[in-house]
């Protein structure tokens, strides 16, 4: 019998990615449950999830072939809702903008910014790394990519905090006046373009000799706040709770600072932000280890399973970054891979860089078994890293 898993119980669990990779062992294609009670065939083994990723007979446009389980119905469509020959004319636009200069130049800054966040915490004492640097430090990267206004930030940070609010007219709120900045944002770079990534697209054409529509560009907003920000400050906050749970891989790194490009990808692979991807839809009958998905069924991957998978790395519920990197699902594959992956890469290693250069003493504040993680049925990530430093 094929179990069905509960997404956002399983986001929950400390370990969830050795639960995933156990059942992947008995079950390479399972059915879950996500939060709105949609269900879907979901992949969990390596193969046959780099082989589907790319597969057209799988849409990522719900909104034409699924409308009931689309993103936010009625809702402009954006890049990782497209299929080709759409999502190749636009992805070709975001890929140069993202080759621009104003992204290549970005490093010097992310550690400028890294180091002004660690500028604000005490010579030692304990804080919450989540909230004082894993969560501003992304957020900040992408101010600089949108060309977000110094006296704006502020606002700026406040509306995407309330973004994430328990509270339901909250998120709301803040979810329309962000919408609407970004309007405003988008008129401003049509008026004066500037030295960022969101002007780049603003006058970037189509093959057509079109430009990106106003609801395109604000889509693309919101896409790069999403992939941009919550996803890699889950992955930073997830490689410091690894490296302090395994000192030997942190006496490891501090004495070679080379390592932490290979201490990047093993946090990707072995506990990255990415726990499910997006639905898609099956356009005709596929038989996928054993399994016929019948057209119109939904279907998901779990990049949380994939990574975990004894073909992606032996022993791979072991940490360490002293192995050969390993190809990993982190951030996708296929017509889909995550564009941002170079920058993302560069944000981790640069906070993980400045942050053990900065603390020679840096510990946990509390037990790992007090760590909580955010429920969600796409994406994993600890509520709160209480951490002990001195400088």
């Amino acid at each position: 019998m094929i179990p069905v898993l509960d997404l956002v119980q399983i986001s929950s669990l400390p370990d969830a990615e050795r639960e995933l990779g156990q059942l992947a062992r008995r079950h390479p294609v399972i059915r879950t449950r996500q939060a709105d009670g949609t269900e879907a065939w979901t992949v969990l083994g390596a193969e046959p999830a780099r082989r589907l990723l790319g597969d057209p007979r799988l849409s990522n446009d719900l909104h034409r072939h699924a409308p009931q389980a689309a993103q936010v119905p009625d809702s402009p469509i954006v890049l990782f809702e497209q299929d080709n020959p759409d999502h190749a004319r636009y992805r070709r636009l975001v890929s140069a903008a993202f080759a621009s200069r104003a992204v290549r130049s970005l490093e010097p800054r992310l550690t400028e910014i890294a180091r002004g966040l660690l500028d604000g915490l005490p010579a030692e004492g304990e804080a919450d790394f989540v909230s004082a640097f894993a969560n501003p430090f992304p957020l900040e990267v992408i101010c600089e990519l949108l060309g977000v206004p110094r006296a704006d930030r502020e606002v700026f940070h406040t509306r995407v905090k309330n973004m994430d609010s328990p509270s339901a007219p909250v998120r709301q709120a803040a979810t329309d006046a962000f919408a609407a900045y970004c309007t405003n944002l988008v008129e401003a770079k049509r008026r004066q373009p500037t030295e960022d990534l969101l002007s780049e697209l603003v006058g970037a054409r189509l093959d057509d000799g079109n430009a990106l529509t106003r609801e395109e560009l604000v889509g693309f907003c919101s896409v790069l706040l999403f992939a941009g920000h919550v996803t890699t400050a889950y992955v930073i906050s997830s490689a410091l709770l690894e490296l302090l749970k395994h000192p030997d891989q942190l006496a490891a790194l501090r004495a070679d600072r080379e390592l932490v490009a290979s201490a990047t990808e093993e946090a990707l692979r072995y506990r990255g932000s990415l726990l499910s991807t997006t639905n898609r839809v099956a356009l005709d009958d596929i038989e996928i280890e054993g399994v016929v998905v019948r057209k119109g069924e939904l279907v998901r991957f779990l990049p949380s399973a994939v990574n975990r998978d004894p073909v992606v790395r032996a022993d791979p519920h072991a940490f360490d970054l002293l192995r050969p990197t390993a190809a990993h699902l982190a951030f996708g594959h296929g017509p889909h891979f995550c564009l941002g992956h170079q920058l993302a890469r560069q944000e981790i290693r640069v906070a993980l860089t400045e942050i053990l250069a900065r603390f020679p003493v840096l510990e946990l504040a509390v037990p790992p078994g007090r760590l909580t993680w955010h429920p969600s049925d796409f994406l994993r990530g600890l509520t709160e890293l209480p951490l002990r430093f001195a400088g």
